[in-house]
């Protein structure tokens, strides 16, 4: 019987180690799979970053495109197969939203037409991209850029290159075009090609119909600008290589003003696009080796200003660079006149800087005005007398000549060079930017000039999205400080993260553009920046400490840098500004891509609409695209690791080690592979048995001396203290649970349960910064629901001064550190494995309002014990 009894316990004994034994290698392949997962999530977003780049190339290969977005649909069908494999299918019907994506996209793929322009159509002025730049053409580029600043610049868009291209398609016009020019290049005395020739041109192109589907993107266009009222406008060109610093072409195309119907509107657009082949600009390619036949040029059509003057201003004056003065022309009525040099002008030269110490007299020259251009009501201009009243009086005053001053250096400062800028007033006083360009300074080198632009506050760090923009500075260390943007929209604001932060994505379309510390380009925050087209630089390491906030700054993102902005010049133009700056995305039933298939690839795979991981919205029925579905899985296999260990400690905990040493702060310790020294069996273990590199790094922390583990609440009376039960999200989590860590060599995931509250860290320290993070969550308390607020503000004080992105709901606080380097992960662990010990039952000191604040600084100071808070902490008790 004896031993019939101890076969048994034997048999139970080895029943029971088999179960443990299993339940450590289903941990193990949770954990792999895991890894596996967060490898394929980096994959994911490198394949987003590529496959963008090739959907606004203007001729990708069908080939690499189709193998680059196979492989994502591979890749992302493994997250989700990961996803489910680590939680037991608790997420099968994210198998159904990949499964439409795939067949949606594929579909797509075979019909995708690929090597058309993506620019074609009527792209306004502040939709315009970056994407579309190389097919809007010099002067439009440039105005978007600046209506998009916040700078006064009419309404207005632009018929890409490609579409006008299509008139010239039709009928063959191409082909007689290039037969006219032909041989013009190889005649010395340059009269093979006539007004004749030219008038030909211009005949053919007149009589040519318009294409069925551009005369009905000009009349969408035309619809939306009458939006903002009865339209008038001037349609003038856009050439590709206009307003180019070597090749201004100034002058040398027509511009038609007044135009107010559909009617007029095509036959102007006609009438500029024959002039790129008139005599005089044909003659100018000649002269600058430009190619003759080739055509490259967009047409911009914009609402005209009802000028009282118009004019000229040269941020440098071109006849004395030297001087430190500004040169304005300016003539009655519309700025045709003072273009053109053909009536006498206003002028003006005052200081660049400081003008009012000058009399304005001493820099104003007032001509006898005699003739003007006015806009008729019928359409159309006219050329009249000006009132005998106005002839000798300034155009101007001293305020508007200043105003234009300030938009002269908040323009020079965006450029980086002097500028030529065209103006407009309307008799209400309002100025308007009707074009800026490079000003050509004869006989001096530019650099030499004193410009608008100040010096270079940071120059480090990777494009993520290319641009350029003005804004002020906006540091983002929370999730508080993201709710708070909405009251620094009065003007253009330029983000700046500790962390590349997906939270951040839902404030994308109201912000100039994004610098951030620690990222890189193929994050989550940068690829919703491309789709958005906002400029944004990554991995700077020290943006935070160099943009001071509420500076004014200029983001160049393609060159790696950012500048100091004018204040002054940036500050009058936002007050100016009656409306709010506020950037949209592009409307797409406007802006019309020449292959509609490749708009709906993108909008299945790029965008993200799963923003916030703690919103209503974050769930799989949002998952609207592979991005969201990258998003959505990587959040969830997060998520589920942090109680990946719970049900192996029911069934192994008598196979498990434990680690404790001088602190009653005890935990097991599940291996998953590499964490622990080889052999080591001993069922108390100590941190020379440790191989894990956060978990050493956290064990340092923890046995800092000088922390309360061994003592009571920092105050004299605990009576608040009761026994509760916590629950977190997932779940109850009761008091007194076991603690337990699962480790390898650079991966730790800590449970722990103690003293009325749950904290958790998962971590990933190794040699690879790309890969490195620490998620922290800590919850509960034993007293009051105040009280645990308030330690979890102390909490999440700490944390933000320690560089994490930290969120604060009630008494959950939830940080987050990535893509940084090993030693600063150490060193993070350390302080949070210190902040463990510290913070135990300190919901109990948290009696007044001043005080989590108050514990914050004295725990960054060292002052684990509370000296310096001895006294009110009495008092309070």
């Amino acid at each position: 019987m004896k031993n019939f009894l101890k076969k048994i316990l034997e048999d139970w004994k080895a029943r029971k180690r088999a179960r443990a034994e299993k339940a450590l290698d289903d941990l193990r392949i949770s954990y792999h799979t895991f890894r596996v997962l967060l490898a394929n999530n980096d994959r994911s977003l490198d394949l987003l970053l590529n496959i963008d780049r090739l959907l606004t190339s203007p001729a990708p290969s069908r080939t690499e495109l189709s193998e680059k977005i196979e492989d994502l649909l591979s890749i992302t069908y493994e997250l989700v197969d990961g996803l489910n494999r680590l939680t037991g299918n608790r997420y099968a019907r994210l198998y159904e939203k990949h499964d439409a994506l795939s067949t949606a996209i594929r579909q797509s793929l075979r019909s995708i037409s690929i090597g058309s322009s993506r620019a074609a159509g009527c792209i306004f002025l502040e939709d315009l991209t970056p994407d579309d730049q190389s097919m809007a053409g010099g002067k439009a580029a440039s105005l978007a850029i600046l209506k998009q600043a916040g700078l006064p610049v009419p309404d207005g868009f632009v018929l890409s290159a490609n579409a006008c291209k299509e008139i010239l398609m039709a009928k063959h016009l191409d082909s007689f075009i290039r037969e006219r020019l032909s041989g013009l290049e190889a005649d010395a005395s340059r009269k093979t090609y006539t007004e004749g020739d030219a008038e030909d041109i211009r005949k053919r192109i007149l009589q040519t119909e318009l294409p069925e589907s551009l005369s009905l993107d000009i009349q969408k266009a035309l619809d939306r600008l009458k939006e903002g009222g009865e339209i008038c406008l001037s349609v003038r060109s856009s050439a590709l290589v206009e307003d180019h610093p070597e090749h201004t072409f100034a002058g040398q195309f027509k511009t038609v003003l007044n135009v107010n119907s559909f009617e007029s509107a095509t036959t102007a657009l006609k009438e500029v696009v024959a002039s790129n082949f008139s005599v005089r600009s044909t003659m100018y390619r000649l002269n600058a080796g430009l190619p003759l036949a080739e055509y490259d040029m967009a047409v911009l059509f914009q609402r005209m200003v009802p000028a009282r003057a118009a004019g000229v201003l040269f941020t440098v004056d071109p006849t004395s660079p030297e001087s430190n003065r500004m040169l304005i022309s300016a003539v009655s009525g519309l700025g045709s006149l003072a273009v053109g040099g053909d009536a006498p002008a206003d002028i003006y030269r005052p200081l660049r800087d400081e003008p009012e110490r000058e009399a304005m007299d001493s820099w104003a020259t007032i001509a006898q005005k005699t003739r003007r251009i006015i806009a008729l009501p019928q359409g159309g201009i006219a050329e009249e007398d000006v009132p005998a009243a106005q002839k000798d009086a300034p155009l101007l005053s001293e305020a508007e000549i200043f105003a234009l001053l300030e938009y002269g250096h908040a323009i020079e400062s965006l450029s980086g060079l002097p500028q030529d800028i065209e103006w407009a007033i309307s008799s209400e006083g309002k100025i308007s930017i009707l074009q800026a360009r490079p000003a050509r300074l004869a006989h001096h080198d530019r650099r030499s000039v004193n410009l608008s632009r100040g010096k270079v506050l940071l120059e480090s760090g990777v494009c993520a999205s290319p641009g350029r923009c003005v804004g002020k500075v906006k540091v983002i260390r929370n999730l508080k400080d993201l709710d708070a943007l909405a009251e620094d929209l009065s003007g253009p604001v330029v983000m700046v993260l500790k962390q590349s932060m997906v939270d951040a994505a839902r404030w994308l379309p109201d912000v100039a553009g994004v610098v951030v510390d620690f990222g890189n380009p193929a994050d989550h925050l940068s690829c919703v920046a491309r789709e958005y087209s906002r400029p944004m630089l990554t991995g700077t390491g020290k943006a935070t400490e160099a943009l001071e906030e509420g500076r004014w700054i200029i983001l160049e993102a393609d060159k790696t840098r950012v500048l100091e902005a004018p204040e002054r010049a940036w500050a009058e133009v936002v007050v100016r500004q009656s409306t709010r700056h506020r950037k949209k995305s592009r409307p797409a039933a406007i802006t019309r891509s020449p292959d509609p298939v490749s708009a709906r690839l993108r909008q299945w795979i790029e965008p993200l609409n799963l923003t916030d991981a703690y919103g209503p919205t974050f769930s799989i029925v949002e998952c609207k695209s592979l991005h969201d579905i990258i998003r959505y899985s990587h959040e969830m296999a997060v998520m589920a690791m942090f109680s990946a260990g719970d049900e192996v400690l029911e069934d192994a905990s008598s196979v498990l080690l434990r680690l404790g040493e001088d602190v009653p702060f005890h935990f097991h310790i599940i291996d998953l592979g590499g964490g622990v020294v080889p052999g080591c069996n001993r069922k108390k273990m100590t941190p020379n048995d440790i191989l894990s590199t956060p978990l050493l790094a956290l064990w340092k922390g923890i046995t800092t001396s000088g922390l309360r583990w061994n003592e009571p609440a920092p105050v004299a009376a605990v009576s608040n203290l009761f026994g509760r039960s916590l629950l977190d999200g997932a779940g109850a989590r009761p008091v007194g649970s076991q603690n337990y860590a699962m480790i390898t060599r650079d991966y730790l995931n800590l449970n722990t349960r103690l003293d009325y509250h749950f904290a958790m860290i998962d971590a990933v320290c190794g040699l690879n910064s790309r890969a490195n993070y620490i998620r922290f969550r800590f919850k509960g308390g034993g007293t009051s629901a105040v009280q645990r607020q308030r330690r979890a503000r102390f909490i999440a004080e700490v944390l933000q001064s320690l560089d994490f992105f930290t969120d604060q709901r009630e008494d959950l606080v939830t940080a987050s550190i990535v893509e940084v380097c090993l030693e600063v992960i150490q060193d993070r662990l350390t302080t949070l494995g210190q902040l463990l010990g510290f913070s135990r039952l300190m919901d109990a000191a948290m009696l007044n309002e001043s005080l989590p604040h108050k514990v914050a600084q004295a725990f960054l100071a060292g002052d684990y014990r509370l000296e310096s808070l001895k006294d009110e902490l009495a008092l309070s008790s």
